[in-house]
C-alpha cells in the first residue's frame, strides 16, 4: 500500500481516507461507489476466490463491465505484489510516511496488538 498510499495523496486522497479504508464499510468518508469497489477488492483478496452474486450485483449498479475488468485486473497486480514484497520482506520504500502521531498508526498498531 506504500506506493499506491503516495499516489493516492497525489491525486489528492486525505491521511483520514486512507486511515479510513480498514474500517471502510462503516466510515462516512466512503461513496456506495467506493464501498461497492471495497468490498469487491476483500473478496478477491481472500483465499480462495469466490466473489458471492451479490457482491457482483452491488458492483454492477456503479461500475460498467469495462470499469469491472480494470478494476479486477488493478487489484490482481496489487495482490501480487503485495504477497511478491511480503514473502521477500520487501520494507517499505517510505513513499507515504504517515505523522507519528496519526491515527492510522494508533489504529493499525492496536489492531496489530489485538490480533497478537
Amino acid at each position: 500500500m506504500d506506493i499506491n498510499s503516495a499516489g493516492g495523496r497525489e491525486a489528492g486522497l486525505s491521511f483520514e481516507k486512507l486511515a479510513a479504508v480498514a474500517d471502510y464499510q462503516s466510515s462516512e468518508l466512503f461513496s456506495p461507489a467506493e464501498k461497492a469497489a471495497l468490498r469487491y477488492t476483500e473478496e478477491i483478496c481472500r483465499g480462495p476466490v469466490e466473489v458471492p452474486d451479490q457482491v457482483f450485483e452491488e458492483l454492477r449498479r456503479y461500475f460498467g463491465e469495462a470499469a469491472i475488468v480494470e478494476l479486477t485486473a488493478t487489484i490482481a497486480l496489487e495482490n501480487f505484489r503485495a504477497r511478491f514484497n511480503r514473502a521477500l520482506q520487501v520494507p517499505s520504500d517510505g513513499l507515504c510516511q504517515l505523522p507519528a502521531n496519526h491515527p492510522a498508526l494508533k489504529a493499525a498498531a492496536a489492531q496489530h496488538a489485538a490480533s497478537n
